[in-house]
């Protein structure tokens, strides 16, 4: 079997390569999350593995978001709604936090069940993003004056 996945393996080309081992890798972070999801819930019963449930879905949406929000801010008719809208999310979605955050002071369990939206995190995660764009195009240009020169 060892013989005849090497043959395999040097007759892929280097995407589909690149493809199996990104498998592999999603594969395996999943795998580790089931088993953090599951001691979670053992030692800290059903709500403690609901925290580290959305704890873990709270970063993947900053992280997605960011990404989705730096890649259609390059459209100008994006961009332009975009100034409209974020102010009132952002003010809603405080609204909704301080929401939840009074009524789980005043002892409704349910509450404390329901995640707050990370409207910092989301600031700071495209602040970050927009830097990082920003260095990659100035490595570009410097890349192109350079090789005009």
């Amino acid at each position: 079997v060892d013989a005849v996945l090497h043959k395999i393996d040097d007759h892929l080309p280097a995407k589909a390569k690149q493809a199996i081992n990104q498998a592999q890798y999603l594969v395996h972070k999943t795998a580790q999350h089931a088993w953090k999801l599951v001691d979670e819930a053992r030692t800290n019963g059903p709500r403690g593995a609901l925290h580290y449930a959305t704890a873990e879905y709270k970063h993947l949406m900053v992280i997605n978001s960011t990404k989705l929000w730096v890649k259609l801010n390059h459209n100008s008719a994006f961009h332009s709604v975009a100034e409209w809208v974020t102010p009132t999310a952002a003010n809603w979605s405080g609204k909704y936090n301080n929401l939840i955050n009074d009524m789980s002071g005043k002892g409704y369990i349910v509450f404390g069940y329901l995640p707050l939206i990370p409207v910092d995190e989301f600031g700071e995660a495209i602040k970050v993003a927009k830097a990082k764009e920003k260095e990659h195009l100035n490595d570009h240009k410097s890349d192109s004056s350079s090789d005009s020169d």
